[in-house]
């Protein structure tokens, strides 16, 4: 998966949450977790797909030595 692909992945994981929690009737002001926490979920997904690809091309580059 590419980088933005998981960032995408993972902003939409976090806006289907924020849609349970305020139909449940959990939280009743969404306003600023989508302002904020929008953006904050796309970054989290890309930066962990960047250090999952980090990751793995040091363990192939360590396997071929």
């Amino acid at each position: 998966m590419t980088k933005l692909g998981q960032g995408a992945l993972f902003l939409f994981y976090y806006l289907d949450v924020v849609a349970v929690l305020a139909i449940g009737d959990w939280i009743s002001e969404v306003g600023p977790l989508l302002l904020y926490g929008s953006p904050a979920a796309f970054v989290t997904g890309f930066v962990t797909q960047a250090a999952h690809d980090v990751y793995r091309r040091n363990t192939e580059s360590n396997a071929r030595l």
